[in-house]
């Protein structure tokens, strides 16, 4: 063969091997890019990723914590348990605020109710749950009018539960509080809104307690009207947050009735006062006599 073609063979084979080596090095190049891209791709990924968790992970965090302590408060307001009395209270001879079961709303009825028998007041050591701190109550409360009622007055508690029920705070008194007790609890109707007092005219306080404080679903139980032990209670629990109706007025013309009636369906409503709601229902109501124990004596209705 001559040499002129070897020549040229071989040049052949020599651009032949210089361009797959050639191939080769693209094909090398384009897959570093590939992994390069992927890198620089793969790394701003997780970057945004990065900066989104720190974003968001501490808003997570701290919105669980916050469900978390709301479910907390929540259970610890509805569970059932004694409170270790204050040293005011304990002075007073109060027994501590009682968490009592809280009662369903709007559970009205017009006929009279044994409370004695009910679930919804301090029932601690086994005592009756008197005076009711919830439940099933008359569908017209006790007036604004009035705050103080005598044991003369034998106001039915079934319309004074309808008062807690708007978030209104209740001191009751029975026929053994003293003079003076009595005469203390009357004056702080003058100085703190939404308070009553009314007179259990259905015997003894249990406990040996002769003045109770109730809320809607708390009861503290005292030997004697201490205005400072009164004043934090009031302060503590006046229009509760789980007070069914809390900052409701009285049912409109609640005045009109003799707090010794229950209210039933029968009359025309009453006319109702300015600023004050109407009855929860639109049925009208008309007093209905219903008997109770005999008063004992005591100070005059401010």
């Amino acid at each position: 063969m001559p040499k002129s073609s070897n020549r040229k063979n071989e040049t052949r084979r020599a651009n032949k091997d210089r361009r797959q080596r050639l191939e080769e090095l693209r094909k090398q190049q384009r897959a570093a890019e590939r992994r390069k891209n992927f890198i620089f791709a793969g790394t701003a990924t997780l970057i945004a990723i990065g900066l989104i968790a720190a974003a968001v992970i501490p808003t997570w965090l701290h919105d669980r914590a916050q469900a978390q302590k709301r479910r907390q408060a929540a259970e610890r307001i509805r569970k059932v348990m004694q409170l270790s009395p204050t040293a005011a209270e304990r002075a007073a001879g109060c027994l501590g605020v009682h968490q009592d079961p809280l009662s369903p709303a709007a559970q009205h009825v017009t006929t009279p109710i044994d409370y004695a028998k009910q679930r919804y007041g301090d029932t601690a050591g086994g005592t009756a749950p008197l005076p009711p701190s919830g439940g099933e109550h008359n569908p017209v409360s006790l007036g604004d009018k009035t705050h103080f009622y005598p044991l003369a007055d034998m106001t039915r508690p079934e319309r004074v539960v309808h008062n807690l029920e708007h978030g209104y705070v209740v001191a009751w008194y029975d026929a053994k509080t003293s003079a003076k007790d009595v005469s203390a609890l009357q004056a702080l109707t003058a100085t703190l809104p939404r308070f009553l007092v009314v007179g259990w005219s259905q015997g003894d306080l249990p406990a040996g307690k002769h003045v109770v404080l109730t809320s809607w679903g708390r009861t503290d139980r005292c030997a004697t009207a201490s205005p400072n032990v009164i004043r934090s209670f009031y302060s503590a629990h006046v229009d509760a947050s789980f007070a069914p109706e809390k900052g409701f007025p009285p049912i409109g013309g609640a005045d009109s009735y003799p707090p010794s009636t229950l209210p039933g369906p029968a009359a025309p409503t009453p006319a109702t006062s300015s600023g004050s709601s109407a009855p929860s229902s639109s049925t009208s109501f008309a007093p209905s006599a219903s008997p109770s124990p005999s008063p004992s004596p005591s100070p005059s209705k401010k």
